[in-house]
């Protein structure tokens, strides 16, 4: 059986340019693209991959349903009503499709940055995306991302105020910039979070590009032994460069207990 559900495996860049620091740097990831409705045949046709029970790699719907405690039984779909009531909020379409591209439990370890459900026109355009941030520190929101939040241009790109503390080392005002080059179950998929401050000066840059492969056994297989402990590589490596900016000087600030951002030293 062949699925709209992919891994796309490719490269992470990251680059900060502020006045604190310059620095860059990349790695080799992979991103899965879940299509929600695929859910059960997921679970039910792959050996590897399993819904909301542990097994090489899994999805569980109380890592991203905001209703959902680590100890609570999941509610099969109740994500999905979760998305549909955040789209009726902000008068958004009911989308064709949606894929969410996020880090899939690996051994049972999960850490997510940031995921995107990404929603799609029956002409496979995107018409909105749920961005939801992640920190350190146990914060998470999701920004709803519209037509009133595109930003003009050849390329699908979303403007929104930074609302989560996310970095112990950017602080003050700040804008995201979200790109998107990802076609519906396209060959290839490329995200991009640009980080500006006030006067629109781009001071960091994470972006993911990467090839498709649909969902398999093997295409799984291949990823744990490609990747091995991927999501638990994600979380050191935040840490060993956030060690190196310390080491630098660049001033450091936790968050306060609401996680909003911190004004700047």
């Amino acid at each position: 059986m062949t699925f709209h559900s992919a891994l796309y495996r490719g490269q992470l860049a990251h680059a900060r340019t502020d006045a604190h620091a310059r620095r860059a740097f990349r790695y080799a990831v992979y991103m899965a693209a879940i299509d929600l409705d695929e859910l059960p045949a997921l679970d039910r046709e792959l050996r590897l991959f399993s819904r909301d029970r542990a097994n090489l790699f899994s999805f569980r719907e109380r890592d991203y349903a905001t209703s959902l405690s680590p100890s609570t039984r999941a509610i099969a779909g109740e994500l999905s009503a979760e998305l549909a009531s955040l789209r009726a909020a902000n008068n958004l379409p009911t989308p064709h499709a949606t894929r969410v591209v996020t880090n899939l439990r690996a051994f049972g370890y999960l850490f997510n940055p940031v995921s995107f459900f990404i929603d799609y026109a029956a002409t496979g355009e995107i018409t909105s995306v749920i961005a939801e941030v992640n920190n350190t520190y146990g914060g998470r929101l999701r920004y709803v991302l519209g037509p009133r939040d595109r930003v003009p241009g050849r390329h699908v790109t979303f403007r929104h105020a930074r609302e989560l503390f996310v970095s112990p080392f950017l602080h003050g005002e700040l804008v995201y910039d979200f790109a998107f080059d990802a076609p519906l179950d396209g060959d290839r998929l490329a995200i991009a979070m640009h980080v500006r401050d006030r006067e629109g000066a781009q001071i960091f840059s994470a972006r993911f590009s990467g090839a498709r492969a649909s969902l398999s056994d093997r295409v799984l297989a291949a990823a744990a032994l490609r990747y091995p402990f991927m999501t638990a590589r994600v979380i050191a490596l935040i840490h060993w460069q956030a060690l190196r900016l310390a080491l630098r000087g660049v001033p450091y600030l936790r968050p306060g207990a609401d996680h909003r951002p911190r004004a700047a030293l």
